[in-house]
């Protein structure tokens, strides 16, 4: 079965919507414009995409759109390891939303550094992403030797 499109007149009009503060108003043209009880709740859920002017896939997430995002500059960037790399760069794609994204972030792009702990494959730090929220950092022992099996552990 083909998904529901939005027309783009039915996107111009609610484009500007807060699709989880809905005014009395708001619902009631949303009512008459999606008539489809689940991509009614769709949209009331997760919003539209500014990009491709159609349902996000999940909230304030639109599946295609950051793929395509994330295809586009794999190029533009590496860990200088090529499994590495491939296999951020699956999970890129396979992500359904914006907590399982995963990046390569260059070092020299955290501050606030701090060690936490020393395991068997790495020491874990914890550490502010300039650009980001704070996050943990997993150095990896002999990551020049990493393998596709030890990256899905």
């Amino acid at each position: 079965m083909d998904e529901i499109k939005l027309s783009d007149d039915v996107f111009e009009q609610i484009k500007d919507f807060k699709h989880c503060n809905l005014t009395e108003e708001q619902k009631s043209l949303i009512d008459k414009l999606i008539t489809d009880k689940k991509l009614k709740e769709r949209y009331e859920y997760n919003g539209l995409c500014k990009i491709c002017k159609q349902f996000n896939t999940s909230s304030y997430y639109c599946h295609p759109c950051v793929s395509n995002h994330f295809q586009q500059n794999f190029k533009n960037w590496t860990s200088g390891n090529h499994v590495v790399d491939e296999f951020i760069q699956k999970a890129q794609l396979k992500a359904k939303d914006e907590d399982n994204i995963i990046e390569w972030i260059e070092y020299d792009k955290f501050e606030n550094v701090e060690y936490l702990a020393k395991g068997g494959f790495g020491t874990t730090f914890k550490a502010v992403w300039k650009d980001g929220p704070k996050v943990a950092l997993k150095c990896l022992h002999n990551s020049q030797d990493i393998t596709a099996d030890f990256l899905k552990k």
